[in-house]
């Protein structure tokens, strides 16, 4: 009865080996990591999306994603689609016809360009502007045109259009150190508490 056991033993081994190397076969693994060019730090909440599976998956909070192909008879090459809010969609196309596991790394840019760069660029131009993000309904105050005479800035509102909170607040933190040194502290008083960058 011992040998027999064993036997039987060796035999579920094999075979669980056999499957495992076919199923290896039958597999494309892709995984990756989704940085933001706008800090640099890794990107949450990402879209990953498989065009011809109408499949997706989302980065964890380090950026980081994973999804297991099952390959198809039919496949050939896959669509993958990268997006997230306030940023530049990517694509990228692979090969699905063999086994294969893809290590991707992406930087994704932000939408129009806003980031601590630009926000340089508009003060050396003199053009110089606070972001307000508010969704559909823009809120504007009698006190926001004080504020831009007295200091020399605009209160550009971006409504619905989708903006990053990490763009915001690198290009406005941006304009608020230009406005300390140029100013002093006291602008701070004046200004509406619900901008994006004030608070550190």
């Amino acid at each position: 009865l011992g040998n027999i056991m064993k036997k039987l033993l060796t035999l579920i081994i094999f075979l669980n080996s056999v499957i495992g190397i076919c199923q290896e076969k039958n597999e494309i693994i892709i995984e990756g990591i989704i940085f933001s060019e706008v800090n640099g730090k890794p990107l949450e909440s990402a879209f990953i999306t498989y065009k011809s599976r109408y499949r997706y998956s989302t980065t964890n909070e380090k950026g980081k994603f994973e999804y297991v192909y099952k390959i198809r008879k039919k496949d050939t090459i896959e669509k993958i689609e990268i997006s997230a809010l306030g940023y530049e969609n990517i694509d990228t196309i692979i090969n699905v016809t063999k086994s294969k596991k893809y290590e991707f790394k992406f930087v994704m840019k932000p939408r129009f360009g806003i980031n601590r760069e630009k926000a340089l660029e508009d003060i050396k131009s003199g053009k110089i502007n606070i972001l307000i993000s508010s969704g559909i309904a823009p809120v504007i105050y009698k006190s926001d045109e004080k504020f831009s005479k007295k200091y020399n800035v605009n209160f550009s509102e971006y409504g619905c259009e989708a903006i990053a909170d990490e763009s915001l607040y690198e290009y406005n933190r941006t304009v608020f150190e230009y406005l300390d040194k140029k100013y002093g502290k006291k602008w701070r008083r004046k200004i509406r508490k619900d901008i994006t960058g004030l608070k550190k």
